[in-house]
């Protein structure tokens, strides 16, 4: 690899699988990728370690096969954080401006943030991103996005915080020191999904981001360019397949399987005559594609429905006036986009490929799979003036998970101050 031009890493360590791209950095948005792998992830289940070692051999497979390809070795990389056990909420903190001058300094700014934050922390879990939604002055309903040097008597920032276990943040801290990579920096993974599947625009307008994984669904709902909602649902591909595997008594490989081939949430495009033969426990049978297709629409409607429910409840559903973006493997099934229009009654489509990430022709298409779009993410964010990340030290680092969490807060404080 030519060391002249500098290069990035990117892991997204998911339920099922471990994806990995190593990216040349021509320019902010010009990322050739150049190495990318993935390895099957036996280690983790809904998103949660649950074994140590297979999560670390996952890493260290994906790292060395995107390694071979890029003719390079990989030290230190971007990390996603699993949104699993996310919690996101709304916060905010007033603040009386004291000075003689009544105009609004950087100090109140982050004394907004840190009041915001301490009615909401609790000694088991990390802020891994708060995301200002604006800031209201002397209860003015108009708010304001940079209230530095204006004049006030009171101010309340108001915040979307995210918060994730300090034992999440530990595990992973353990995985990526036994796989031997420096962590440069680690990112809830719907923001770095977001990123990569997301136009400016839509985040501009109300957008929900809804990535299906193996194990849970996330959701992510942007308006007027920030993070509204953030939101995990314990449901996900895995409990179709065992849907199927129980209803057509067969293994969860040829559930997986047929799922894969003949899956599809829309009966109108489904053909009645069409049959599909499997394995069942007791021996080879078979199917209608329909009969197949009732089976996995049962969960995806109860998949949508829950989220359906979480939008309405935090107000957020009439507010989507781009609708959903859909991103994940689970939702690349037939018929996906329209099931989704009929039970949130929004418009929706599949999220679109970011051209900032690109490879050459024969690994393109392989890029362009959903099983790197959050990896690509990452990708990006690397290179964006807004690294809403967790300030996360590596393997050389001796200082307890703790101390590095206040690093973290700390760092987020001097960001804020050199933004505003």
């Amino acid at each position: 690899m030519n060391e002249a031009v500098p290069s990035v890493v990117a892991i997204d360590i998911g339920t099922h699988k471990v994806s990995v791209l190593i990216g040349k950095v021509h320019a902010p948005d010009n990322i050739q990728v150049i190495g990318m792998a993935s390895a099957h992830n036996k280690g983790m289940n809904k998103g949660k370690i649950v074994s140590l070692e297979k999560v670390i051999n996952a890493i260290k497979n994906a790292v060395q096969e995107a390694e071979d390809m890029a003719e390079c070795r990989v030290h230190s990389a971007w990390i996603s954080i699993p949104s699993t056990e996310l919690q996101s909420f709304y916060a905010a903190g007033r603040v009386p401006i004291a000075n003689p001058e009544r105009s609004i300094t950087t100090t109140e700014v982050v004394r907004a943030l840190e009041l915001a934050k301490a009615s909401h922390m609790t000694s088991d879990h990390y802020l891994a991103s708060a995301v200002p939604l604006g800031f209201e002055l002397d209860d003015s309903p108009e708010w304001v996005q940079n209230p530095v040097n204006l004049s006030a008597q009171t101010m309340i920032g108001h915040y979307q915080l995210m918060m994730l276990p300090i034992s999440t943040m530990q595990n992973l801290d353990r995985a990526m020191k036994g796989a031997n990579i420096f962590v440069e920096k680690m990112v809830v993974s719907c923001l770095a999904t977001a990123e990569s599947s997301l136009l400016k625009d839509e985040k501009e307008y109300g957008v929900c981001l809804l990535d299906i994984g193996a194990g849970t669904t996330n959701l992510a709902v942007y308006i007027e360019g920030h993070l509204a909602l953030a939101h995990t649902i314990q449901r996900g591909g895995e409990h179709v397949t065992r849907d199927i595997a129980a209803v057509l008594q067969t293994t969860t490989e040829e559930a997986e399987r047929i799922k894969l081939l003949y899956g599809c949430v829309d009966l109108h495009q489904v053909k009645p005559e069409h049959m599909i033969q499997f394995e069942a426990i007791d021996g080879p049978q078979s199917i209608s594609r329909i009969e197949l297709s009732e089976i996995i629409i049962a969960r995806y409607e109860e998949i949508l429905g829950l989220v359906r429910d979480a939008l309405e409840k935090r107000g957020a559903l009439q507010g989507l006036y781009h609708g959903v973006v859909l991103t994940g493997d689970v939702c690349q099934i037939e018929g996906m986009v329209s099931l989704t229009r009929r039970v949130l009654g929004v418009s929706a489509h599949l999220g679109n490929p970011p051209l900032q990430v690109y490879a050459d022709d024969q690994h393109l298409s392989a890029l362009r799979r959903s099983m790197y779009a959050t990896a690509a993410g990452l990708l990006m964010f690397s290179q964006s003036d807004m690294q809403e990340s967790v300030e996360e030290a590596g393997i050389e680092d001796k200082r307890s998970l703790l101390s590095r969490v206040a690093n973290g807060w700390n760092a987020l404080n001097n960001k804020l101050k050199g933004i505003f």
